[in-house]
Formats: structure tokens, sequence, C-alpha cells
């Protein structure tokens, strides 16, 4: 059993020896290239080369917001926003029933038209339409204009062309039976549909001219219930 064992031992003792001597690297062996560790060195490139092209990545990134501020689309959407911003405002200043809020944004030669012609009604400079929206305000104690989405839910409409925007609207509200004009009209509330053309400024923040294409029907009807106020 002696013998036996301190055989067993003197294999066990060569076997590891043997595996130690093959798989020892030396210093002056050769590595396997997929244990060689990575460096820049390793690279294709020269110093030189990889100096540029971070530099040159460098300047993209600095130059890319200044790009964005002035690609074309980028430039016809705030054009837009600032143009639909005015004229939202414009339609929310309906509500305030003054005539003063309606014509806040108006430009110095701004003008108003109601469509079609055949209603035989005049244009209006800034002056005129405060006091057509005078008389228009005292029929109603409420007063909004709506604009009515179409299949697409898009209610307002801008055309870059010509700084335009567009959109068909639901306006009326609750009639003031207090006031003479109110009271004459016999309604408890009026209501109607016009289409919008609103013409901006060059900067978008001003109103140039209104064109109201009216319901002529209802635009008849009013003024016949009305007539006798004006007569």
């Amino acid at each position: 059993m002696h013998v036996t064992s301190r055989l067993t031992a003197l294999r066990h003792s060569d076997l590891s020896t043997n595996l130690c001597s093959t798989t020892s690297i030396t210093p002056n062996s050769t590595v396997p290239p997929l244990l060689k560790p990575f460096t820049m060195s390793n690279l294709p490139f020269t110093a030189s080369e990889i100096r540029l092209a971070t530099l040159g990545l460098v300047s993209i990134a600095a130059l890319l917001p200044i790009l964005y501020a002035f690609w074309p689309g980028k430039k016809q959407t705030s054009n837009q926003d600032i143009r639909i911003q005015t004229f939202n405002t414009f339609l929310e200043s309906y509500s305030t029933l003054r005539p003063e809020a309606l014509t806040c944004l108006a430009s110095p030669d701004f003008s108003h038209a109601v469509l079609p012609l055949s209603l035989n009604l005049p244009s209006r400079t800034l002056a005129p339409f405060q006091q057509h929206a005078t008389q228009v305000f005292s029929l109603f104690s409420s007063f909004c204009l709506l604009p009515i989405p179409n299949g697409a839910d898009e209610a307002i409409h801008f055309s870059p062309d010509t700084d335009t925007v567009i959109a068909h609207c639901k306006m009326g509200g609750k009639v003031n039976a207090q006031s003479e004009m109110g009271g004459v009209l016999g309604l408890e509330e009026w209501w109607t549909e016009c289409v919008l053309f609103v013409r901006m400024s060059e900067d978008g923040k001003r109103i140039v001219e209104v064109r109201e294409f009216v319901d002529s029907k209802k635009a008849e009807e009013l003024r016949l219930r009305l007539s006798a106020v004006f007569e």
C-alpha cells in the first residue's frame, strides 16, 4: 500500500509540472491576438489624424444648434406659431365685448370687409370698425367666436404665401335684452357662422386685414330685425 501511494503521488506531481510548463507564458513568448490589451497604438490611425477627427466632431456639435435655429422648416413652423397665436388672441378678444380689446392687435392700416359683396356692406378702416364693433357688442351679454374643426380636427389653417390665417367659425351668444338693440332683436340667443381670412403683418404680431365671409341669409335676417333701430 505504501509503494502504491508513493507511485500515485509521483505521477500527480509529474502531471502538474507538465501542465504548468505547457501553459506558462514567458516574457519572450508571443501573446495570442485575442489576449492583447486594447491601446490607442493598436488603431490604424496616427495621433494627428485622431486629433483632427475629434476637432471636427466638436465643431459639428457646436454648430448643430445654430443650424437647427436657421433650418427653413423650423423657421416656417415658428412663423406659423406666432401668427396662429395672434389669431387666437384676436378671437378671444371678442368675448370681452370691448372694441378696444378687439382692435388692440390691429395695425395702423387695418381694414375689415364683410363678404359676400352682394350684402353691399362697406369696407371699414380702424376707427369705423371700432364703431361697428360697439354696435354689435351692445346686442349681447356674452359673445364668442369658436373655430369649427374639420374631419382631421384642424380648425385653423395658415397660408404662408399670403401670411393669412383662415378659420371656419361659429359666432354668437346670449342677447342682452336690457339694451335697446337687444330688446328689438327679440331673441334669447343669436348664432351664425363665418369664414375668417386674417392677414398678418410681416412679423406676425399685428393684424393688417380681416375679411369676414358670413352666412348671407342670417346676415339679412339680422339686418331686417334691427332695421327699425337704424331708420
